[in-house]
């Protein structure tokens, strides 16, 4: 017969030790996949499919910024007019101290964009989410990679729990504002 193996005081550390090691890393795995930004593709969601690989002829003049961090760095020109919700806040960052954006060129009407994708962000800390279309604009010879957050989420629609609670300003390709919500899908962890 075999002998019964008995636990010293040694091995005793070792499987406390690894179980302290495994239960610390399943502890960070946690909290950053619980804080870290989620993304989830739009590309077949009404009405962002409407207008994905097609060119759009500009009614309006857009102006180019650079942030300091952008959603994406393969795009990391961001798109704004007077319509949107960050175009004041986008020239009042441009007066601080040391500016964490960068007014890149103001295109006229008459250009033409065209966006590859779309995709909702979905911060992990604050739980607030942009939807975000991507393209190119080519304007005086150079192609810029752009990126135009579109969509605002009702609050009230939202804490009443109803899914058609995303509306859309008039982006610089409408002549008309479109007044419908719609549903989008929470971006995923992965």
């Amino acid at each position: 017969m075999k002998q019964k193996k008995e636990l010293t005081g040694k091995c005793v550390l070792k499987i406390a030790l690894l179980v302290v090691v495994a239960a610390i890393f399943l502890f960070c795995f946690m909290l950053y996949a619980s804080v870290k930004t989620k993304s989830t593709s739009l590309n077949k969601i009404t009405p962002f499919q409407e207008i994905l690989n097609k060119p759009l002829s500009l009614v309006r003049d857009v102006e180019l910024f650079i942030e300091e961090f952008p959603t994406n760095d393969d795009f990391p020109h961001l798109i704004t007019d007077r319509y949107q919700r960050n175009y004041q806040y986008l020239h009042e960052r441009l007066t601080i101290e040391v500016p964490d954006a960068r007014f890149i060129v103001k295109i006229p009407a008459g250009q033409q964009v065209v966006f590859s994708k779309a995709t909702m962000y979905t911060n992990g800390v604050s739980g607030s989410s942009k939807p975000c279309l991507f393209g190119a604009i080519d304007y005086n010879g150079k192609k810029y990679k752009v990126e135009y957050q579109w969509g605002d989420q009702s609050i009230g629609r939202r804490f009443d729990k109803t899914p058609e609670s995303w509306s859309f300003p008039m982006a610089p390709w409408q002549t008309k504002i479109d007044l419908n919500f719609y549903k989008l899908p929470i971006a995923q962890w992965w």
